[in-house]
């Protein structure tokens, strides 16, 4: 593994990171990468190799890449983004298991260079999902400028553990809005962390809200989630609810679960639309009330005196 060793190339990976996750999903047509995504079976103890192909436009200028293997992170909408050595901190890391026998390579207008990453699974490695992200990115030239105008293509790398046990589970780490106005549209924001040993496809979110009586008053989900939800990242989902609620006090129940139906996390809170009055609390008198406030009060009068009168009796 290439490691990042001076101030230059920390702050042009900072640069090509920003760059290559807006581009992750569809790279730039000035560097085109083969091999945009590596998926292996693995067992412990063995090696593997995955071939990578870059090329530059025939309309490009001629640069010099770089090849570097990096953490899995993944942002709250979802993307991939790749992460300092420093910032990979999660036990699922497969960043110190890849090395590339071409960290940096030089390419003219319309060429095209073979890259070989190299793939050692440590022994004793447990089940479950392992993860890293080889980002490709225009190296910095003596200037200290990039060596070519070229977006950098992040390659994530999933690797599933063999003959373990794989674990899909879930928390909802947060859930809102807890209140808002009556009578207008607003979303229910969820942020789900993946708590299990291995990314899972196709998350569904789905709302229920009730009113006192257990009565559904409004429903929604989410379509599938298309990226994989790595473990340990977490991601926003946000179901839209169309029309609003008359103000009242609800009950939300969110359920996260798989395309296939299986759950993964659910919670139950309450939702305040606008600001209902408290539930059994009784509330003040008011005007047409004070005829039966005089009589308790005439009445308490009443016993003040009996208490005075049997008192001066007594002296």
């Amino acid at each position: 593994m290439k490691q990042i060793s001076h101030c230059k190339s920390l702050c042009l990976i900072t640069l090509a990171l920003l760059i290559a996750g807006a581009f992750l999903a569809s790279p730039a047509l000035a560097l085109k990468v083969e091999g945009a995504r590596i998926a292996l079976d693995v067992e412990p103890g063995k090696t593997y190799t995955s071939p990578i192909g870059i090329s530059l436009n025939p309309e490009e200028s001629e640069g010099t890449f770089s090849i570097d293997v990096m953490g899995f992170g993944q942002s709250t909408d979802g993307s991939y983004t790749a992460l300092a050595a420093a910032s990979d901190t999660s036990p699922y890391s497969a960043r110190t298991f890849i090395t590339i026998d071409k960290p940096t390579v030089s390419l003219k207008p319309g060429e095209r260079a073979d890259v070989t990453a190299t793939i050692a699974v440590p022994a004793g490695t447990s089940a479950g999902g392992r993860y890293a992200i080889i980002l490709v990115h225009p190296a910095e030239s003596s200037s200290g400028a990039p060596a070519a105008f070229a977006t950098a293509v992040a390659i994530p790398v999933f690797l599933t553990v063999k003959d373990g046990t794989i674990t899909e589970s879930g928390e909802i780490t947060a859930l809102e809005p807890a209140v808002t106005e009556a009578g207008k549209p607003f979303d229910i924001v969820i942020t789900f962390k993946n708590t299990g040993n291995y990314h899972y496809y196709g998350v569904v979110s789905s709302v229920t809200i009730t009113d006192t009586q257990g009565n559904v008053v409004k429903t929604a989900k989410t379509d599938p989630f298309i990226r994989a939800i790595v473990p340990g990242q977490s991601v926003s989902f946000t179901n839209s609810i169309e029309g609003g609620l008359p103000e009242a006090t609800y009950q939300l129940h969110v359920q996260m679960e798989t395309q296939d139906g299986e759950v993964l996390a659910e919670k139950t809170t309450v939702l305040q639309i606008g600001n209902p009055a408290p539930v059994g609390v009784n509330p003040i008198p008011t005007a047409s009330g004070f005829g039966a406030l005089a009589a308790i009060l005439g009445l308490l009068a009443m016993l003040l005196g009996s208490l005075r009168f049997r008192k001066g009796g007594t002296e």
